[in-house]
């Protein structure tokens, strides 16, 4: 039986990774909350928080994980701190870390979509915290530390639809950008690739968004016409470029695992009608 503890399991990506993970009978799945207990039984499921340092310690001592998949949010300095202590302690047990990364590692370059090798070069503090947490569990873990890159995420229950179903009941108005071309993924998918990596022991850095890139706007669009919304739309110029990843290793995952993001509009309207 592997131990495997998910950092942040009440959240969006946290919860569909606990319930991929626990339908396989060799892991024996844990996770971490902070305000929302993590959907787990009680004794699976640990009050986390980020700003006591001796709170994770406690954790790994108890669980001892050999694979840490991390989905957390909050402080980045104390996220970062943490995700130190978890790495020594992996490297010290031989185990694995499972970073959630993101597109803003590449957000002062949006000249085009970026690949796993392109260099990072963040603007936002969001993604230079993320650019210094790759590099810190890398150095420590080498091989044994995964980076997942993600996308804009969606879901049946994410924020991001919630707010269109909000917009929708409030009459209120959508803001779409028809010069910013991004790419997405699902929590669902997230999970299910996630399981196949681990699974297989794969290593280095993924890209997991959708094959192709498509305009915000229209991505929006075919969106709400899908749900049915009858959403005004405004256009803002604001954001303008790629805000997206590509793939150099989707030939390393299975067909049913790789994806566009029409299949995602498609995913998402099939699951509210």
């Amino acid at each position: 039986m592997i131990n495997i503890l998910v950092l942040g399991a009440s959240g969006l990506v946290g919860r569909a990774v606990i319930n991929e993970m626990s339908k396989n009978p060799e892991f024996q799945v844990y996770g971490t909350y902070f305000r929302n207990r993590a959907a787990l039984n009680q004794q699976r499921s640990f009050y986390l928080d980020i700003e006591n340092p001796m709170n994770i310690n406690s954790i790994l001592d108890n669980i001892k994980p050999e694979i840490i998949v991390s989905c957390l949010r909050g402080d980045f300095k104390n996220q970062l701190s943490l995700h130190i202590k978890a790495a020594k302690y992996l490297k010290k047990n031989g185990g694995r870390l499972y970073l959630c990364s993101t597109t803003n590692v590449f957000d002062n370059d949006m000249s085009r979509p970026h690949y796993e090798d392109d260099m990072m070069n963040s603007c936002s503090d969001y993604g230079k915290y993320k650019i210094e947490c790759e590099k810190r569990i890398t150095e420590i873990l080498q091989d044994n530390a995964c980076i997942l890159r993600l996308p804009q995420i969606w879901g049946k229950d994410s924020p991001r639809m919630n707010q269109l179903c909000n917009i929708s009941k409030n009459n209120e108005t959508a803001t779409v950008y028809p010069n910013l071309f991004c790419n997405t993924n699902t929590d669902i998918t997230i999970a299910k690739q996630l399981s196949y990596i681990i699974k297989h022991n794969m290593k280095g850095v993924f890209h997991l968004a959708a094959e192709d890139v498509i305009n915000h706007k229209d991505f929006c669009s075919r969106l709400i016409k899908g749900l049915g919304y009858n959403i005004r739309t405004q256009e803002s110029f604001e954001e303008e470029g790629y805000f997206a990843l590509l793939s150099n290793r989707n030939n390393e995952l299975p067909v049913q695992l790789r994806f566009t993001n029409e299949s995602v509009i498609n995913y998402l309207t099939k699951s509210i009608k």
